[in-house]
C-alpha cells in the first residue's frame, strides 16, 4: 500500500503552542492550539503509534514536508532515530521546516528526497476518477492555483481543510487524527 502524510513536525516544540486566528460573527477570535500534547515526547509517541498501526513493513510512505524541526532535528542521526521507528520505506518531499541538506535525509533513512515529485497515479486512478491525470506531490500547494490542469497532494496548510481547491488534497496530520492517508482515500474535486 502507498501512504501519504505531512507536517509531523517531530522535535518542533512550538507546534504544541501554535495558535490559529479566525473570525466569529465579525469578531477576531483565537483558536486554541492545534496539537493538544503536553510534550514533544508525547506527540512523538502518538505519531509513531498511529503510523505503525496502519502502515506495514512492506508499505511505502511519502512524507510531504515538515518532517522534523528544532533543536532535536539538527543532524541526520536525530532524524534517523525517528525514521527507524516507522514501518515501511519512506520518501521525503522537502517542506519549509526541513533544514538539513538533502543527502542528510538520505543518510537518515529516506529512499529519496525531492522539492516536488510527479507521481504516477495511473494505476490507482480507478479509486478517484475514470480519467488519467497528472498528480504532483508538494509541500506548499500555492502553485495549485496556477497549474489548474494538475492535481496536488500536499501538506503545509495544516487544519485549513482537505480541499483548498478542487485540484488539491491535504494530508496534514491535524486533518487525519495523526494517521497517514492511504492512496485509496485520496480524492479530488470536492470543496
Amino acid at each position: 500500500m502507498i501512504w501519504f502524510t505531512a507536517d509531523c513536525h517531530y522535535y518542533h516544540h512550538n507546534m504544541l503552542m501554535h495558535r490559529s486566528f479566525g473570525v466569529h460573527d465579525g469578531t477576531p477570535i483565537e483558536i486554541p492550539a492545534m496539537r493538544r500534547f503536553r510534550t514533544t515526547d508525547e506527540m512523538h509517541k502518538v505519531l509513531k503509534k498511529r503510523f505503525n498501526e496502519v502502515v506495514s513493513p512492506d508499505d511505502v510512505t511519502y512524507h510531504l514536508g515538515d518532517f522534523a524541526y528544532g533543536p532535536g532535528a539538527k543532524s541526520w542521526q536525530q532524524i534517523f532515530h525517528i525514521v527507524e521507528g516507522l514501518n515501511g520505506t519512506h520518501h521525503l518531499i522537502l517542506g519549509n521546516h526541513d533544514h538539513l541538506k538533502p543527502f542528510d535525509y538520505l543518510e537518515a533513512g529516506f529512499l529519496s528526497v525531492h522539492t516536488s515529485l510527479d507521481f504516477e497515479f495511473t494505476q490507482y486512478h480507478e479509486f478517484i476518477s475514470d480519467e488519467d491525470f497528472e498528480v504532483v506531490l508538494v509541500h506548499d500547494p500555492a502553485v495549485a492555483g496556477v497549474l489548474t490542469d494538475k492535481f496536488f497532494i500536499h501538506g503545509h496548510t495544516h487544519s485549513l481543510g482537505k480541499h483548498l481547491n478542487k485540484n488539491t488534497y491535504c494530508v496534514s496530520v491535524e486533518l487525519t487524527d495523526y494517521y497517514p492517508v492511504p492512496i485509496t482515500d485520496i480524492c479530488f474535486g470536492e470543496i
